[in-house]
């Protein structure tokens, strides 16, 4: 059985369930015998293979609706080399209305329909001690809310089963039912009488020894859940109500499908507008960091820019009077400047006479030469000598322009 499928018994007009609590929708249905064409069926080995077809006609023969096909299903009890032993069973439709009732409103879908009795007999296999005398003949009564079913039991299989609902005249049913085992199944003694329920056993002692068990209600539906485990147990269902569960189940996965679909669908829209728009949301955030890592930056340079402007005009080891000390004890006797032009940031360019040209290239490696504190740097990296040339008066005029930077720019 399927997880999540039900129990059921539709006894005496009433829909009654294994386990209440459970919310599954589909259900497998047992039903009393009085509310099945039931039969043991013998099975030529040449239609082994279709044990429904060769059973078909049969069951059609004792249907109270003879125009109504059934839908006939077979379990096989025994086998051998001449063929099967089934036992074969279908539910008229026209009978049923009222289960079709009771199950719409409880909204339940039928996957399978068993008998109850044959629910009840499994509760109670235990109890009839079949492996104490596996050939014995037992006639096994089991009292329910429509009928008592009626089962001949030949070891381990049946050889007669039907039911009644003449209570009052059982004798005259188990004698029938005993004859059409001894036509079934041949001549065998009968052991005894097994009763389960509330099964009037009088007179029942003249057939055999009567003995009682007792299986509760929940446990035939347990041993009719128990085999809807086999996949080889019977199956009553009609063919309209195969129809209606397969379409109540297309139509569940029809629902499923569109449902994930319609996710997918919501999915993707969300993808499609979403997306832009947290992405406007995550480009929006990122300017405004831009913007303010601008605005933060602009006001490190600002400060970086007066500190240097700062350090600049604090650093006097360029200022003009200075570098005109410099100039000064670097100047030889002999050599008079005749004009002077200081700028900070690049140097000092000079000019002048000197009473002689070697004064003049005196002055010029002393500029050169290291600072007068000795410290082993030049004051002027670069110096750069233009003349001297011969002028008035014998003097010699030159220009001298001595920078801070070297000649590669550095």
């Amino acid at each position: 059985m399927a997880e999540g499928v039900q129990t059921a018994a539709f006894e005496g007009g009433a829909l009654r369930l294994l386990d209440s609590g459970l919310k599954a929708r589909e259900a497998v249905l047992a039903l009393p015998l009085s509310r099945l064409i039931v039969k043991m069926v013998r099975v030529p080995e040449e239609n082994r293979g279709d044990p429904e077809a060769f059973a078909t006609p049969i069951l059609q023969a004792m249907s109270p609706y003879p125009d109504e096909p059934l839908t006939v299903s077979c379990e096989a009890v025994r086998e051998s080399e001449r063929g099967l032993v089934v036992l074969a069973a279908a539910l008229p439709e026209s009978s049923a209305d009222d289960i079709a009732e009771a199950l719409d409103a409880a909204k339940l879908n039928v996957t399978r329909v068993d008998a109850l009795a044959l629910g009840t007999l499994r509760g109670a296999w235990g109890a009839l001690s079949i492996e104490d005398e596996p050939s014995a003949r037992r006639l096994v009564l089991i009292a329910g809310k429509d009928c008592v079913s009626i089962v001949v039991l030949d070891g381990d299989a049946p050889s007669s089963i039907r039911a009644t609902a003449a209570v009052d005249d059982l004798r005259k049913e188990v004698t029938l039912s005993l004859l059409e085992a001894e036509d079934f199944g041949g001549e065998h003694p009968l052991k005894e009488v097994v009763c389960i329920g509330d099964v009037p056993a009088a007179g029942l002692e003249a057939f055999a020894p009567v003995r009682r068990i007792e299986v509760g209600e929940d446990a035939a539906l347990a041993g009719v859940a128990d085999r809807s485990l086999d996949g080889t147990a019977l199956n009553a269902l009609p063919a309209a109500w195969r129809e209606v569960l397969e379409e109540t189940r297309f139509k569940a996965k029809l629902v499923r499908n569109v449902s994930i679909a319609g996710g997918i669908w919501a999915i993707v829209m969300l993808v499609l507008f979403g997306v832009p728009v947290v992405y406007g949301f995550m480009t929006d955030h990122q300017r405004s960091l831009c913007k303010e890592h601008a605005r933060q930056y602009r006001a490190v340079a600002t400060m970086r820019d007066k500190v240097k402007l700062v350090q600049k005009y604090s650093d006097h080891a360029r200022g003009a009077l200075e570098i005109m000390k410099a100039v000064s004890d670097r100047l030889p006797q002999g050599i008079t400047l005749t004009s002077w032009t200081f700028r900070r940031d690049e140097g000092v360019k000079v000019s002048g006479e000197a009473d002689e040209a070697e004064l003049v290239y005196r002055f010029k490696d002393n500029m050169s030469e290291a600072g007068a504190e000795g410290d082993g740097e030049s004051v002027f990296p670069t110096v750069i000598l233009n003349g001297p040339s011969a002028g008035r008066g014998g003097k010699q005029k030159f220009d001298l322009e001595c920078s801070y930077a070297t000649e590669d720019g550095e």
